[in-house]
């Protein structure tokens, strides 16, 4: 008479793992919504001290993580390099935000404004040489 007592207790030790892992795979992972970005920056700049790429492209990061906890994952920068050693335009840096509240928003928070100014020596080599806004047409 003591096995069926014994199946009897095993048995949620042996089915609750097997309930668990199916009631994990029924639950629908939900993705962060994708805001649409209509407004872009594109500017131009001239490196005046012979800045390290990867200095500029970890002051973008920085910039761009504060941009993330902010709120606003799929707004931010991308970095370009000029591939002629020829131009005096050496860095192309595209921006893209949702929309003009949310860029200024983002450019207004503290958090956006510190990331910026933790590395004002790497802005500090660079000569803006041109700046253009775009708004998506639909």
């Amino acid at each position: 008479m003591k096995k069926p007592l014994s199946l009897f207790v095993s048995l949620p030790v042996i089915l609750l793992p097997i309930l668990i892992a199916c009631n994990n795979q029924t639950k629908k992972t939900e993705e962060p919504q994708k805001i649409e970005n209509t407004l872009q920056s594109v500017s131009y700049f001239k490196d005046t001290v012979g800045l390290d790429p990867n200095h500029l492209l970890e002051a973008f990061s920085k910039m761009n993580e504060a941009i993330d906890e902010i709120g606003y994952p799929d707004a931010g920068y991308k970095l370009w390099m000029n591939q002629s050693e020829s131009s005096e335009v050496r860095y192309m840096v595209e921006g893209f935000w949702p929309d003009q509240e949310t860029y200024d928003i983002i450019h207004n928070n503290q958090l956006y404004i510190d990331a910026g100014d933790a590395d004002s020596t790497v802005w500090a080599g660079l000569v803006s040489l041109d700046y253009h806004r775009f708004n998506r047409v639909k």
